[in-house]
């Protein structure tokens, strides 16, 4: 049978939860999204949280509160999600499209700051693929900064919750994430202002002008059942990970990051030490599922050079994760070692 690269851990829990809400008549928008944020706010360790619809949504709204316009820059790594991207083409502004570092899924500082102008409002960081992103080397940047932590929410970087660091945060509840909603997505900040700006723009009131970008009780109720799981979730990903580590300790292929103790393992990127026409027939042979890390990085999505950035590029085209969530069976995780040892 085929191991597919990501599925969500859905229990009877969660069905109980959504059945409740349907049983109480509580469809739309009201006290179970509230309990919702309530909780996604006490694992974040961050005043404010607003639950929604999408993580595109999450960037509309921040922009919006940022009141960024059509010469404003937002500064966004190349190998990062869509979803900033896609919001600036909807409520104007610039990307401004940063290289990773090499040998790294992440940009440094130092690339960023360069970048830095009199037009730069926003800059958008993210902790990918569970790791975390050093917030240390960002501290003395006097600019919002948006801290994507959808791979990385419920853990900790230096003894502080993920996305506790920065202006706002953000994060995908989408089926392939940590926690899932089915869809949908949250934005956290400690700013009152620009919460109360998000929140009245999110919608869920017909005395002002929003665009309802709402999350529903139910998804809310699947997302409860989610978060009071989260610590078993991350505990599983850490465990597959040591697993798959000693796996490829034997192999001539690498992990991309060494691993780490505070890392959730949203994926388990891997550089494979073999052309990528190969790769993939061979695990498609053996009927596992693997998929490039970023597959379309932000430069080429806007059509900028590959040339110009060359560690993105690179990335897109090698960086492969394996799969690694919480409900695959011994069986599966055995076979998906067996499968990762043999590729020679």
């Amino acid at each position: 049978m085929k191991i597919v690269s990501s599925k969500p851990t859905i229990t009877r829990k969660e069905l109980e939860s959504v059945l409740d809400c349907m049983i109480h008549d509580e469809l739309a928008t009201g006290s179970t999204v509230k309990s919702f944020e309530a909780m996604l706010s006490e694992i974040t360790s961050i005043k404010y949280s607003l639950a929604l619809n999408s993580l595109v949504s999450c960037y509309i709204l921040i922009f919006k509160a940022l009141e960024i316009q059509e010469e404003d820059e937002i500064i966004i790594p190349s190998f990062f999600d869509h979803a900033p991207v896609s919001a600036l083409t909807l409520t104007g502004g610039k990307p401004i499209i940063i290289d990773t570092e090499e040998n790294s899924i992440f940009p440094s500082a130092a690339k960023i700051k360069e970048r830095i102008s009199e037009k730069t409002k926003a800059i958008v960081l993210g902790d990918i693929a569970g790791f975390h992103i050093d917030s240390e080397e960002f501290k003395d940047i006097n600019i919002p900064i948006i801290a994507d932590i959808s791979h990385s929410i419920g853990t900790e970087y230096n003894e502080k919750p993920a996305g506790s660091h920065f202006t706002f945060a953000v994060a995908s509840f989408a089926p392939s994430m940590i926690i899932t909603t089915g869809n949908g997505g949250a934005i956290w900040t400690n700013n009152s202002r620009y919460f109360s700006t998000m929140r009245d723009l999110r919608g869920n009131s017909t005395d002002n002008i929003n665009f309802d970008f709402t999350l529903t009780d139910l998804q809310a109720a699947m997302g409860i059942s989610q978060i009071l799981k989260l610590k078993d979730f991350i505990k599983r990903r850490r465990e597959i990970a040591l697993k798959y580590y000693e796996a490829i300790r034997i192999t001539t292929h690498k992990p991309f990051m060494p691993y780490s103790e505070t890392a959730a393992y949203q994926s388990f990127p891997v550089i494979f030490d073999a052309p990528s026409d190969r790769v993939e027939k061979y695990w498609k042979k053996n009927a596992i599922e693997i998929e490039k890390l970023i597959a379309r990085p932000n430069h080429e999505m806007l059509g900028l050079k590959g040339f110009d950035y060359p560690n993105s590029d690179r990335l897109s085209k090698k960086l492969y994760s394996i799969p690694i969530y919480p409900s695959l069976s011994k069986k599966e995780i055995e076979r998906i070692t067996k499968t990762l040892a043999a590729f020679i």
